[in-house]
């Protein structure tokens, strides 16, 4: 058994040899940093919504560290280049404490049809913990891993031994810098930029970016600044944040917001300019023109012919008697006895007599109808 594990453990570093790695030119500066297989060509299933599961294809590594890192402050770096205009080139790499660690060439995403990123984007440091990353696979026997919960015996089983003594967790940033190269067309600064209007498509695909379910209708909801339930200044980030007053909600001081007055008060400096969603006509190319003066031409003409045959038929209708209501009433009376004259205009005879009412043959009953393009409807 022994040896047949093994032969298929050669097999299979053969095979990885031989045919290489699904994206070449990938650089590593360090023993301890490898790939990481979780998104590597991992098959991440979505239930209930089956139509959200996709093949994941994440290129990225991970870097042992030490208890040090956990004591002390370390200088994490990360380069960003982005790609040409034709989406060929650029590069991402990652330091720590000066030293490389990995490396993403554009010239690498070619098996892909990818590129290095080119939109507008953002830090974010966070802890980040979820039950998909180093949750133990299978669940453990006894424990049926429908929860993640520390101090609940029924949650905690499915948990690695020791998590919960690390949790509550934090860390501290000591600062943050960025740097971007001058009179360099590649390096763009705002949020929306003029190759990439990030606001014009958001605005674009409204319904993509609102929580519809909670009945928001706007992507971008309005901060809320102070308001928020507290109990001590503390809750509020005093002294420098905010307070609690006397009613028990935080109040903000100056450049502070949130419902907690616990973020700082940021605002674009360069703002992207207004932009609407309209077709620009000139920007349209000599065939783009053409096809679209066609098809205007097209439509017109459609119109025009809808419109024509339907004043045909109105022609053809005879015009009906008018009154208040528009509805053409005709009156019917029995059969009356012989000798009772000419019946007034506008009344029919019907050749037997009718009884609907269980009245005497002689009596009268009036029914309305309505008649449209001389056609005999329903009763109303």
């Amino acid at each position: 058994m022994y040896l047949v594990f093994t032969v298929y453990c050669i097999l299979i570093v053969i095979t990885y040899l031989y045919q290489g790695k699904w994206y070449k030119g990938l650089e590593y500066g360090s023993n301890n940093t490898q790939l990481n297989p979780f998104f590597y060509g991992v098959l991440l299933e979505h239930t209930p919504k089956k139509t959200m599961t996709y093949q994941s294809d994440a290129i990225s590594a991970n870097t042992h560290i030490t208890k040090d890192f956990f004591q002390h402050h370390h200088k994490y770096r990360v380069e960003w280049e982005p790609p040409h205009a034709d989406g060929k080139g650029g590069y991402l790499k990652w330091y720590l404490d000066g030293k490389f660690l990995y490396g993403i060439k554009g010239d690498s995403l070619g098996l892909s049809k990818t590129e290095i990123p080119s939109e507008p984007m953002y830090l974010l440091m966070n802890t980040a913990v979820a039950s998909s990353w180093g949750f133990p696979k299978p669940c453990p026997s006894g424990c049926n891993c429908k929860c993640y919960e520390c101090g609940n015996p029924e949650c905690s089983c499915g948990l690695p031994d020791g998590f919960c003594e690390n949790l509550p967790a934090s860390f501290e940033i000591d600062y943050v810098r960025a740097y971007q190269a001058k009179s360099d067309s590649k390096h763009v600064l705002g949020c929306s930029t003029k190759a990439r209007p990030t606001a014009k498509y958001i605005m674009g695909h409204k319904k993509d970016y609102s929580n519809t379910e909670a009945g928001q209708k706007e992507p971008l909801q309005p901060i809320q600044r102070g308001g928020g339930y507290c109990t001590k200044n503390k809750d509020c980030g005093h002294p420098s944040k905010g307070s609690c007053s006397d009613g028990k909600y935080c109040i903000c001081e100056a450049n502070f917001t949130g419902p907690m007055c616990l973020s700082h008060a940021a605002f674009d400096d360069n703002p992207p300019q207004a932009e609407d969603l309209e077709v620009d006509m000139l920007n349209l190319t000599p065939s783009g023109s053409a096809m679209f003066g066609f098809a205007a031409l097209a439509f017109i003409v459609f119109v025009g012919m809808v419109v024509y045959k339907k004043r045909r038929q109105v022609d053809g209708y005879d015009q009906l008697p008018s009154n208040a209501n528009g509805i053409v009433r005709v009156m019917q009376q029995q059969q009356r006895p012989q000798g009772a004259g000419n019946m007034p205009q506008g009344y029919q005879q019907q050749t037997a007599a009718y009884n609907p009412m269980g009245a005497t043959a002689d009596a009268q009953k009036t029914v309305t109808y309505c008649m449209i393009d001389n056609r005999l409807l329903d009763d109303q």
